[in-house]
């Protein structure tokens, strides 16, 4: 935005400079209106948000202009030949890799036709190599267009860094505070006297348990993980209920259920089951207690259960 309303404003003064200045309105003299419109007309881009039609005009009007002063000062030594130079740095800056190969090849292309009309003699104008002012001043607007277009590229690089500093810092932050939660998670998990296991919330895999429960079951961590707890439960009405409830609802109540240990023993036990969600596989963590035992909440990543005896 900052760089549109500047061309156009450097192309009306330096318009405004050659009238006062006496200077003929030639079709080249006139090179400094044209700059003037390209910048007003990329501003109203910018404003209209056509982003991506912005380098393409600043590219096309750099590449006209210079053609155009070619043909009619009659030589591709005019001055503004530069621009060429110009719209090719536009190009680097602001378009993608086959956009500047595009452009490059379009360059190249451009000064060989422009250079053939010269040496062929069908160029409009009949040059006149005449050093005055306006050439210093013509040649120092180019090197401040492209000065303002390498700054605007340095700012927009600086910007893009520290956006994304911010994010990579946000991210470590989370992810820092998730593993502290974790760990306090798994050693609570794992000292609980209440026996608990951690299911995957998409398949229902046994990814942990813990000791409470190898006692209370029989099992050993290693005979359950991976597997479904179907094979833990006898399937009955009780078992139904809390299934239901499972499927349905993130938290479940505590719910009567029939145990069946390693040994095939039936053990009367309560479930209680909340579930995760994560980003991509949440988790759902299952506590059980024997029937008038009290314990404590059901434990979270971000509510782990207390170390508490009555628990």
């Amino acid at each position: 935005m900052r760089l549109s309303w500047m061309t156009a404003a450097l192309g009306l003064g330096l318009f405004v400079i050659d009238r006062v200045a006496g200077v003929a309105p030639t079709a080249d003299s006139m090179m400094t209106l044209v700059l003037a419109v390209m910048g007003t007309l990329a501003w109203a881009l910018l404003k209209t948000r056509h982003y991506s039609s912005v380098a393409w005009l600043l590219v096309v009007f750099l590449f006209g202009m210079a053609s155009s002063s070619t043909w009619f000062f009659g030589s591709v030594r005019t001055v503004n030949i530069v621009l060429i130079l110009m719209g090719q740095v536009a190009a680097g800056i602001f378009l993608s890799r086959r956009g500047l190969l595009w452009t490059t090849l379009a360059a190249i292309v451009l000064l060989g036709l422009l250079t053939w009309a010269d040496a062929a003699g069908v160029l409009a104008g009949t040059p006149r190599f005449l050093v005055t002012w306006r050439t210093w001043m013509t040649q120092s607007a180019a090197l401040l267009g492209v000065a303002a277009m390498m700054y605007l590229n340095r700012t927009q690089m600086r910007l893009a860094q520290e956006l994304h500093l911010k994010e990579a810092t946000q991210r470590l932050k989370t992810q820092l505070d998730r593993d502290i939660g974790q760990e306090r998670f798994s050693r609570l998990f794992r000292a609980s006297p209440t026996p608990i296991f951690v299911q995957s919330a998409r398949t229902g895999a046994i990814l942990d348990v813990n000791r409470a429960f190898e006692q209370v079951l029989g099992y050993s961590r290693n005979e359950v993980m991976n597997k479904r707890d179907g094979f833990l439960w006898l399937h009955d009405e009780q078992y139904k209920a809390f299934s239901h409830d499972r499927r349905s609802a993130r938290r479940t109540d505590w719910h009567p259920i029939t145990g069946i240990g390693r040994n095939g023993q039936h053990m009367a036990l309560q479930i209680c089951s909340e579930r995760d969600e994560g980003p991509d596989d949440g988790l759902r963590i299952t506590a059980l207690r024997l029937p008038g035992a009290a314990t404590s909440a059901l434990p979270t990543f971000y509510a782990p259960l207390e170390e508490a005896h009555d628990a």
